[in-house]
């Protein structure tokens, strides 16, 4: 009929990315705070079960209760830290690539579901993930006119992530799911060096996205100027 404007969808816009990172930082460091006190309860159970062929946790009384008070929060932290880092860290990394592909770069061939759904694939999870950060890290960088080279630290990150968690499941089959097996404190000590590489994951996590969110804040590429100005 004459007369009528056929309605037309809006242009999808670009957001800043900072919104996303404010609460990811949040999420990432009681997470390592989390991971840092299980690293520091395990080193002292292993010293006493080794040194003093004694259990914190049942030995000492008063003190082994507040110690198992004080351990289990640290681990409450970890959980809740890890649970919300998941989620926030998947927001981050979908607007990171959602960003891109509205201003048309070309490299990054990835969408931004599949940035996310790659983490929860078994075995393609082990390199996919990181393709995309890869993705969203050089495309970032072009656009905003910096070198596109990827830092050390990127490498590290993923590389960390993945040793954190492999040693994080060798030591809950060395420890034991229901009792304490004859390799029980070699479980503790794979818990507390796999804890403390993923203090160091945290960290680098934090480099990693800081210096994205950034980045997408300087691109003058498809109107991003515009909207993170």
């Amino acid at each position: 009929m004459a007369g009528i404007v056929e309605a037309t969808s809006p242009a999808p816009m670009t957001r800043p990315l900072s919104d996303r990172f404010k609460p990811l930082q949040i999420a990432v460091i009681i997470y390592m705070v989390g991971e840092a006190g299980l690293a520091l309860f395990g080193a002292v159970e292993l010293y006493f079960l080794t040194g003093m062929d004694a259990d914190p946790y049942l030995d000492f009384g008063t003190a082994s209760s507040a110690f198992a008070i004080v351990a289990l929060i640290a681990g409450l932290a970890q959980l809740i830290g890890l649970t919300a880092s998941v989620i926030l860290v998947s927001m981050w990394t979908f607007r990171a690539m959602k960003n891109l592909h509205i201003v048309g770069a070309v490299a990054a061939t990835m969408s931004p579901g599949w940035a996310v759904g790659w983490y929860f694939i078994p075995f393609a999870n082990l390199w996919k993930p990181f393709e995309g950060v890869l993705q969203i890290w050089r495309e970032s960088h072009r656009l905003a006119g910096r070198p596109e080279k990827v830092a050390a630290y990127v490498g590290w990150w993923w590389a960390t992530w993945l040793i954190s968690n492999f040693l994080a499941n060798i030591s809950v089959r060395l420890t034991g799911f229901v009792e304490a097996l004859p390799t029980y404190n070699a479980g503790v000590l794979v818990g507390v060096v796999g804890s403390a590489l993923s203090v160091v994951c945290g960290f680098l996590l934090l480099r990693t996205t800081r210096q994205v969110t950034q980045v997408q804040t300087e691109m003058h590429s498809g109107g991003l100027a515009d909207t993170f100005g």
